[in-house]
């Protein structure tokens, strides 16, 4: 057994089996993953990782099944090896990349940590794991530490959930996570963080202007699902600086000075993905890597879906809590697409913008 000091959730005790796979290389090299990706050029203080978060979603989960002594054991040890196959800064390069959880899958059957799963787990069932509620739900381990962590970490004044009450609220019926009524103003809580945290972190504009401009960075230097898999953060930038493409270097050295491209247009209406991808098109023929276009999905408020206990038997949150309704209502009136431009060759951008949207 060892203690890890967390200044979220304070001492997080590891059993002997846990610390086995926190030892592994391919859970160790959560630590130089970045939680936020390039939030930090925004936030400063937001370099917490990857590494930090697993073992607070593996916390809360324990918490959980201690109440709820049907969950597995197994789906507390998945858990902790959710984020496994995040890539360098995070969800950023899954624009180009399969999702994270694939790689997590490739990892788990390619590398060391497997090798110590196999000692208790058949490695089929417990990949099987990650679909649990307890670890993928729609209200979840996972999503309360990160809400929390991301607040505490960033600064602001969104991340306040009374975990603990929800906590000792949620059961397992078999199937799902239940918030019991004594729950209910707790997890609308979860929710009106998560809707706070979005425009304010998540969707901030300096973050995404500097995704897009990794993301350009890594796309011209066309590194393969086989690189990228096994990579942190420290390969990753290092292998962009020395890249033999000048595009590569410019991109990264600006990212490193914090010269970041210029806003040209920021806006919620959505002309639809297709008429993004027109115009995507026409920019990288006149433009090139100078102009990039960010189209992020739009966010979904998970926690909308998760079900209640009631007098009247189960039902949505979203259905008990008016609240929560308004802020689903509300959720599309956050989110903006983009397009960025070098600081040099923005006014021939608007000037471009003008001649192709009339």
């Amino acid at each position: 057994m060892k203690l890890v000091h967390d200044p979220i959730h304070g001492h997080i005790e590891l059993d002997e089996f846990a610390v086995r796979l926190v030892d592994t290389p391919e859970f160790q090299r959560l630590r130089r993953i970045t939680q936020l990706g390039m939030a930090f050029l925004a936030y400063p203080s937001a370099r917490h990782t990857r590494f930090e978060h697993s073992l607070g979603t593996f916390y809360l989960a324990k918490r959980i099944a201690e109440h709820n002594p049907e969950i597995e054991e197994g789906a507390v040890h998945a858990a902790l090896l959710h984020d496994l196959g995040h890539y360098p800064f995070s969800h950023t390069l899954e624009a180009l990349y399969p999702r994270h959880e694939e790689n997590t899958k490739w990892l788990i059957r390619h590398g060391e940590i497997g090798d110590v799963l196999r000692e208790q787990y058949s490695l089929r069932e417990f990949i099987e794991l990650f679909k649990h509620p307890l670890v993928s739900g729609d209200i979840d381990a996972d999503r309360m530490d990160y809400l929390v962590r991301d607040a505490y970490y960033t600064g602001v004044a969104y991340g306040l959930v009374d975990l603990d009450r929800l906590v000792r609220n949620l059961y397992y019926d078999g199937e799902r996570l239940v918030v019991e009524e004594k729950g209910v103003m707790a997890a609308q809580s979860l929710l009106l963080a998560r809707s706070m945290m979005y425009p304010t972190v998540y969707g901030h504009h300096v973050s995404r202007i500097a995704s897009a401009m990794l993301v350009k960075a890594v796309e011209l230097e066309g590194l393969s699902l086989e690189e990228i898999r096994t990579m942190d953060e420290v390969d990753l930038v290092a292998r962009l600086r020395r890249s033999e493409k000048d595009e590569v270097r410019e991109l990264v050295k600006a990212m490193d000075d914090r010269r970041l491209y210029k806003r040209v247009l920021y806006t919620n209406r959505d002309p639809g993905e297709g008429a993004v991808e027109e115009l995507r098109g026409e920019l990288e023929a006149e433009f090139g890597h100078l102009v990039l276009v960010d189209y992020p999905p739009k966010p979904k408020f998970e926690e909308k879906n998760a079900f209640v206990e009631t007098e009247n038997g189960l039902r949505r949150l979203s259905e008990v809590s008016p609240l929560v309704r308004s802020l689903v209502e509300l959720k599309d009136a956050h989110w903006r697409w983009g397009i960025y431009a070098r600081a040099d060759v923005r006014e021939w951008v608007e000037r471009f913008l003008k001649t192709f949207l009339d």
